[in-house]
């Protein structure tokens, strides 16, 4: 019943403002195999009613408005963002889906959050449109107030949704991420201080990674996708942001797409060490599936040194439920790459894999038994 505990904690985190709205079966995988179908609570709180069609959200308007505020044409904002002309054309003119990464180009390229603000304006009445709040089911009615309590709760279920994520897996987490998601996003539309507003924003992105992480894991990767864009468009933290592109570059491996995993992660480097391994780590393993095996040991090496000037004291907020297993995580980022070159025929990565999947082992803790079902896999599976 350890599992049911858990996410009845994220129920009794939310107070009088969450209610169950429906109930469904489910089963997950816990650290003692396969449950029951035995907790069938969704935990799904109140949304807004809200019925929006895609062309409530004229994003590709608020682009084209910004430009022409600033006076810019098509070609200078080609020129400055490094997109073209006719494809800039076709986002402003909603003949191409506006994402995250277009929104802050437009920002970078102006200078300021402007655009980013206005597109929450915008979205503001529903925060998302209708194709995106089917991936996070049904809406309902929104809360009437914002309280602290609520807010404070909200920032601490993000971190017990990661570790039961990193704990049992994504069928146990999903239908709680889902549920805090969408409460969260239901607060939005109240009046707050700016303050109080950014905090919300902050917990709305990281409940909105942990449900893509959730939904990924298991095997929703085209709905994973979408919440990771929202995830990344309302988040005013760039260590969140990274978090969720590296979720993202991590979700286009598993679906085998490392050239579109490396377009996410090959745009700056971040500053903060935690950040550049989990960045450098993803490169390696998209370097691997590539066939490369020169760029995949440079990367490996570069997130080695970056790990190692990791100071757990100082990690952010949003890092910090990943510090259990910190001394393992080296050697299971360096042997999951490494053992996809072992895969694809490279006998010299095999004994390397083997080296580092064998430490990752030996330094995950009990907390952590599906790394280390993960790390056995691989070690099992090389030739």
């Amino acid at each position: 019943m350890q599992d049911v505990v858990a996410l009845h904690g994220c129920l009794q985190l939310c107070g009088p403002s969450f209610a169950l709205v429906r109930t469904r079966r489910i089963s997950w995988t816990t650290a003692s195999g396969i449950g029951e179908d035995r907790w069938a609570d969704d935990c799904f709180p109140l949304l807004p009613n809200i019925v929006m069609t895609e062309e409530a959200l004229p994003l590709g308007g608020i682009l084209r408005s910004a430009r022409e505020a600033a006076g810019w044409s098509l070609s200078r904002m080609g020129r400055v963002t490094g997109f073209s002309k006719p494809y800039l054309s076709k986002l402003e003119t909603g003949e191409k889906e506006v994402r995250a990464w277009h929104i802050e180009a437009y920002d970078k390229a102006l200078g300021g959050d402007s655009v980013r603000r206005r597109a929450l304006l915008v979205m503001g009445a529903g925060m998302v449109s209708r194709t995106l709040w089917a991936e996070l089911d049904t809406p309902s009615t929104p809360p009437s107030r914002l309280v602290a309590p609520d807010l404070a709760a909200l920032e601490a279920s993000a971190d017990m949704l990661t570790g039961l994520g990193l704990q049992h897996g994504g069928r146990a987490s999903a239908p709680a991420a889902r549920g805090q998601l969408r409460y969260a996003v239901s607060l939005l539309h109240l009046d707050m201080p700016e303050r109080l507003r950014a905090r919300l924003l902050a917990a709305v992105a990281r409940l909105a990674d942990r449900a893509a992480w959730s939904m990924a894991d298991s095997g929703q990767a085209k709905r994973a996708e979408k919440i990771y864009d929202f995830a990344l468009t309302v988040s005013p933290d760039p260590v969140q942001r990274w978090l969720s592109l590296v979720n993202l570059a991590n979700l286009r491996l598993e679906e085998d797409q490392p050239c579109r995993a490396l377009d996410l992660l090959e745009q700056t480097e971040p500053d903060l060490p935690v950040l550049r391994f989990l960045t450098h780590s993803a490169q390696a393993h998209a370097h691997a599936r590539i066939g490369d095996f020169g760029r995949t040991l440079r990367h490996i090496e570069t997130a080695d040194s970056a790990h190692a000037a990791v100071d757990l004291e100082d990690l952010p907020p949003a890092v910090r439920p990943y510090a259990s297993g910190h001394q393992a995580h080296a050697h299971s980022a360096a042997g999951r790459a490494l053992h996809v070159l072992a895969q694809a025929g490279r006998p010299r990565a095999a004994p390397l894999a083997a080296e580092r999947l064998e430490a990752a082992v030996d330094a995950f803790g009990p907390e952590r038994a599906r790394a280390i079902a993960s790390c056995r896999r691989r070690l099992a599976a090389l030739p």
